[in-house]
């Protein structure tokens, strides 16, 4: 498709080709209403290429990158201007309202009065956590669930978390209040990795995982997710298997009791019973990227990762930590507070437990989620841990050479093998050149001005009038990045069919 490089700015001429059918549409075929909340970013230069015609129903949410949390205003170069719309046309009215606020609202109204004997897929795409740094309106500088986090900034950053679990929290919660849990599938996920530095800082960490946002290494482009529902009978438990982004589509559809030949022919591949049942391992490669402008590339095969490349002269590469500043503020509030603080701070099972979502799925089950031991059990599997010594300011650099990466055992990427496993190497070799093959080159080009806000009323809305894609769909499609590890994307798949379920298994 040509899409692998850079994101869509405001005001360029292009966007997802519209022969390319995305889940909405597929699940529009299986008798599916269709809601999306949230970020675009898929292009709009035609009305073809909004929301309404890719398969939506409805549409409340913006069209580029990123908004302001309040005004709900993007910019780019000397352009500036709302962004948020209802259908196909601006929603002028919403602002002041945190806009976390503003699309938990709306899913919750959606929920409420969604007819349960149908389908629903609702999909909530949240602007949070990405930048900029802006604190909801009840934000309290001396929340003492946060106090323990020094840092000015970090704490800001959680309480855009906080606001976030909230909003998980009362989804679920109306979903449960709807009896609609009884056949849903939940899915949170991650789109990339965090933004430590750099132009859309946003004071999120990947440590001690390598590199970030916009960069190859697992910072970048490993991701987690948590998938939730009645009908998954191997539940309570990590999956460390290989899955691309590309996988959602189908593993979706066939949850949804989709044929999977309606799909055609695509990249991804079907996990749902590995994902449900526990079956073996689907996949045991894919591509990351490969970027023919910036000369990146990379992939994974087993355990091995191939990397080529870097970009901003591998400013990102590195492993960057946040280091709580030296200052002190417990005399705030007294001098026996830091010990109040620290007995204050819920334990990690007691946070969960508490949770709106665990409170929800606990009433509909009609009894605890998980133990709090299997909790720990859960979250230690979970966690990363590195074998090596990580260095902060000395790294193996890939710019120069290739890298390979035992990412099983070194998932930090501190040791560059790929002189010692040459067979390896050149296997991923052929992976990337099988897939070179068939790479669509980028086409970027100029913004138009005639896109410019101050022409339609200081709204970023389509420009041209047109039914057909600017530039020629490639007959190849390339995967794109692989999703990752910091919090900016919520897809939640409701999964409402007229089942009839007695027991489910947790």
């Amino acid at each position: 498709m040509g899409m692998q490089g850079e994101s869509i700015q405001g005001g360029e001429p292009r966007g997802l080709p519209l022969s390319v059918k995305i889940l909405p549409e597929h699940l529009r075929g299986l008798g599916y209403t269709t809601k999306l909340i949230g970020k675009w970013h898929l292009g709009y230069h035609t009305p073809q290429h909004t929301p309404l015609y890719r398969g939506f129903d409805s549409f409340l949410g913006f069209y580029n990158s990123h908004i302001s949390y309040y005004d709900y205003k993007y910019s780019y170069q000397n352009m500036s201007g709302y962004d948020m719309h209802r259908g196909d046309a601006p929603a002028y009215g919403l602002t002041d309202k945190y806009v976390t606020d503003l699309f938990t609202d709306e899913a919750v109204r959606i929920i409420q009065t969604h007819d349960p004997s149908r389908p629903l897929y609702l999909q909530i795409s949240h602007l949070a956590v990405h930048a900029p740094l802006e604190n909801p309106q009840d934000y309290d500088h001396y929340d003492k669930r946060f106090i323990h986090i020094l840092e000015q900034n970090r704490r800001k950053y959680v309480k855009m978390v906080s606001k976030l679990d909230d909003s998980v929290g009362l989804i679920v919660n109306t979903l449960s209040s709807r009896g609609m849990l009884r056949d849903s599938v939940i899915l949170f996920l991650t789109d990339n990795g965090a933004a430590p530095v750099g132009k859309f800082r946003n004071y999120g960490s990947n440590f001690p995982l390598r590199g970030m946002k916009y960069t190859l290494y697992e910072g970048g482009v490993r991701g987690v997710a948590v998938l939730w529902s009645p009908r998954l009978r191997k539940a309570a438990r990590v999956c460390n298997n290989l899955m691309h982004i590309t996988d959602w589509l189908p593993t979706l559809y066939a949850a949804a009791d989709g044929d999977l030949r309606d799909l055609g022919k695509i990249d991804g591949v079907n996990q749902w019973c590995m994902l449900s049942d526990g079956y073996p391992i689907v996949r045991d490669k894919l591509l990351l990227n490969i970027d023919e402008i910036s000369k990146t590339e990379g992939a994974i095969y087993k355990q091995y990762k191939l990397l080529r490349g870097s970009i901003e002269d591998g400013c990102y590469d590195g492993y960057h930590r946040h280091f709580e500043k030296s200052y002190n503020i417990f005399p705030l509030f007294g001098n026996n507070s830091r010990k109040n603080i620290q007995e204050d701070v819920p334990s990690y099972t007691e946070t969960i437990l508490k949770s709106t979502v665990s409170q929800s799925i606990t009433y509909h089950l009609g009894g605890p989620v998980t133990q709090p031991s299997t909790m720990v059990q859960l979250r230690n599997e979970a966690t990363v841990s590195c074998l090596f010594n990580v260095s902060y300011y000395s790294f193996v650099t890939c710019n120069v050479t290739e890298c390979l990466f035992d990412i099983e055992n070194d998932p930090c990427e501190t040791k560059n093998i790929a002189e010692q496993y040459l067979r390896i190497a050149r296997e991923l070799d052929q992976i990337l050149e099988q897939y070179a093959r068939n790479v669509a080159m980028q086409i970027k080009p100029s913004v138009d001005w005639l896109a410019d806000p101050r022409r339609t009323n200081n709204t970023w809305e389509p420009w041209i009038p047109s039914s057909s894609d600017i530039f020629p769909n490639a007959a190849a499609q390339l995967a794109g990045l692989a999703y990752y590890l910091h919090i900016e994307i919520i897809l939640v798949a409701v999964i409402c069919k007229a089942y009839s379920f007695e027991q489910f298994e947790t």
